[in-house]
């Protein structure tokens, strides 16, 4: 019984973060950043990007405790704070509004804005440290590698999938990605009021 709810959590967990992470919104904006790069030179950047969220998110989940702790922040308030910028970012992505306003071309982008903002940003970054109090580190770290993996076999196949998808079926698998990120921030806001109200004593 506790296995089978391990595996539930964990893929809780990884549906949470893969809606947030987005890489199927992505895929548009990476073509066009690397439509003059050859094939080789796209794994590249793709290898380099899926590495640093890899080791970014590893980093927010195992020091977001601390992080917490050191800015005195409990994780009533962060649920309320993240869900709000999470609803945020919701409602950006719905109007058609990318994570970053400004996003140049070039060969070192791997890292700047591929990575971050456009995989990792504010809305990820809160999601992992919130999920790091309430869940179990065991099951946060196998879901980010599956977040992550899954996110590389993404931007990786980006081509075929434009190819058989389209743009328009990219853009609408997105927005089905951007009502979960809703419902998540919506989760998050009920848990921070309620646990707000919970320790002053009136539920």
């Amino acid at each position: 019984m506790e296995f089978l709810e391990a595996i539930i959590q964990i893929l809780s967990i990884t549906g949470q973060i893969f809606a947030v992470l987005n890489p199927v919104g992505v895929i548009p904006t990476f073509l066009s950043l690397t439509e003059s790069m050859d094939r080789s030179k796209r794994h590249r950047v793709v290898k380099q990007s899926i590495i640093t969220v890899l080791l970014l998110a590893i980093i927010l989940a195992i020091g977001g405790s601390l992080i917490l702790e050191f800015f005195k922040v409990s994780v009533f308030s962060l649920q309320i704070g993240g869900g709000i910028l999470l609803m945020v970012i919701a409602v950006d992505m719905l109007g058609g509004l990318p994570r970053t306003k400004t996003v140049e071309a070039g060969d070192e982008i791997a890292i700047v804005p591929i990575a971050t903002p456009l995989l990792l940003g504010p809305g990820t970054m809160t999601t992992v440290i919130v999920l790091s109090k309430t869940v179990s580190l065991y099951s946060l770290l196998f879901s980010i590698f599956i977040v992550v993996f899954l996110a590389y076999l993404l931007l990786r196949s980006s081509e075929l999938l434009i190819r058989i998808l389209g743009i328009n079926g990219v853009r609408a698998i997105s927005r089905f990605m951007t009502i979960i990120i809703a419902a998540f921030a919506a989760q998050l806001l009920y848990g921070g009021f309620t646990g707000w109200l919970s320790s002053w004593g009136f539920i």
